[in-house]
């Protein structure tokens, strides 16, 4: 089995199982959430989501394509999990968002996911 297939069926499970904050948001009263930290819920279900769509999308990348080329690879792999889950300490720290550090990263994901997807099509359409 592809090692891109194998990564992404971990995000994918991982993404599964944060299934369980969204059971947490959904049952637990707004008063209660913001007293155990919890003060962006929206941002626990869009990591949610993001995990679930990018372990799918690696599933299909490694399943579909026998050979990713490397520089494709390493920023695909690595910004797939980086920008999801970048999304829940957001989620307990809103004004995390706007902290240049978390700004920069936000750019470098952007930016590094761009350029693998770019390399990856390239290579795709070159073969």
């Amino acid at each position: 089995m592809p090692l891109l297939v194998k990564i992404g069926v971990l995000e994918l499970t991982v993404g599964v199982l944060t299934g369980w904050f969204m059971v947490y948001i959904t049952r637990t009263p707004r008063a209660e959430r913001l007293r155990r930290g919890l003060r962006d819920p929206r941002r626990v279900r869009q990591g949610h989501i993001e995990l679930l769509m990018m372990g799918t999308m690696l599933i299909a990348i490694g399943a579909a394509v026998p050979s990713v080329p490397t520089v494709a690879l390493i920023p695909i792999v690595v910004f797939s999990w980086v920008a999801p889950l970048s999304f829940f300490p957001v989620a307990i720290q809103p004004e995390l968002a706007e902290h240049p550090v978390m700004r920069w990263l936000d750019n470098a994901m952007f930016v590094g996911l761009s350029a693998g997807y770019v390399v990856l099509a390239v290579s795709v359409l070159a073969a």
